[in-house]
């Protein structure tokens, strides 16, 4: 009987350590909605770093991507005045066109492709 106690009074002076619950001290956890945002990502906004890269050396002044709402794994960029296809992203890149599909539709400086489908275009500031 004895040793029972004594493991007791010993655990309760030892507390275990507590789980963080989803979303409570996460420094990266959105408050307004409990959505997870990327480190790199939280509260900057702009043009995400996997579809910067996609650009290639130079990211344009104002970056204009159209998205086939149909496929993840690819967009369409406008480099240099003419729309270029991106194919075979990985899947952080396809989270990012994912979240670009959420954004307002922006008026596309020069004509879009002919693929049979509207293009959702994003212009990222």
């Amino acid at each position: 009987m004895l040793l029972p106690a004594l493991l007791s009074a010993t655990l309760t002076l030892f507390p275990s350590p507590q789980g963080r619950g989803h979303g409570h001290g996460n420094p990266h956890a959105n408050p307004s909605n409990g959505h997870f945002v990327p480190p790199g990502l939280a509260k900057k906004g702009g043009l995400p770093p996997g579809l910067a890269k996609k650009f290639g050396r130079r990211v344009p002044e104002r970056p204009y991507i159209a998205i086939d709402p149909r496929y993840q794994d690819r967009a369409w960029f406008l480099i240099d005045g003419h729309w270029e296809l991106r194919k075979g992203f990985t899947a952080s890149v396809q989270a990012e066109v994912r979240d670009a599909l959420r954004l307002p539709l922006a008026p596309p400086p020069v004509p879009l492709p002919h693929v049979g489908i509207d293009l959702h275009v994003v212009l990222f500031n």
